[in-house]
């Protein structure tokens, strides 16, 4: 079987970042792993960058297409969220540093927010018209709370690493999604999310 020298190398490349994270990684390190020439590698990437850039093309999207009905479909949103940072954690700690060397990775970080963020707002409008959240104060408010999810999401893996605790992003998003919860919806979250309610009952409104 004819060897697919391309997909080898990001197979490779994958597995070194995620081990070492991005910048520790040189493409000769790869093509040495791969038992290829340097060369060789460049004929198919001539940019490091161009590796992740690949890798992103071809993930395949596992966040819902749909927005969120539900306070556990919302959840299963942040869940996604928080596996896709676990799974890889390389390119979350290099998000702003990949985004300035490559248009592409750039281009692929604003495609993902706009649409995370508009499935979100939305569910964020479903569950309020159903009485689980409560309706803006003032206009743009579900987008702001939505940034602060996303920035939280993008950001918190070197944030743990500062902090010199590793947490649950889930629960932090939660957290920041918290004070836009009716009392209906705080005793409907909590079974789903019970980590918020670790200190407590949940405070009234």
């Amino acid at each position: 079987m004819k060897r697919d020298t391309r997909q080898d190398i990001l197979n490779t490349a994958q597995t070194l970042f995620r081990e070492k994270g991005y910048n520790a990684v040189s493409v000769g390190e790869i093509a040495t792993a791969l038992g290829i020439s340097k060369g060789n590698l460049t004929y198919y990437f001539k940019r490091k960058e161009a590796i992740v850039e690949a890798l992103l093309e071809s993930a395949n999207p596992t966040f819902p297409q749909d927005p969120p009905q539900t306070l556990a479909q919302l959840d299963a949103c942040l869940r996604d969220m928080e596996q896709a940072r676990e799974n890889n954690a390389f390119y979350f700690r290099s998000h702003t540093q990949l985004g300035q060397l490559s248009e592409k990775i750039r281009a692929k970080q604003r495609e993902v927010y706009r649409r995370h963020s508009q499935l979100l707002c939305q569910g964020l409008a479903n569950l309020a018209a159903q009485g689980l959240f409560r309706r803006e104060a003032f206009p743009g408010e579900y987008v702001r709370v939505v940034d602060t999810v996303f920035l939280t999401a993008v950001y918190w893996l070197p944030f743990c690493e500062i902090k010199g605790e590793v947490s649950s992003f889930r629960t932090q998003a939660w957290s920041a999604l918290h004070p836009l919860l009716t009392e209906a919806g705080r005793q409907a979250v909590a079974p789903i999310v019970p980590s918020l309610w670790a200190g407590g009952t949940p405070a009234d409104p």
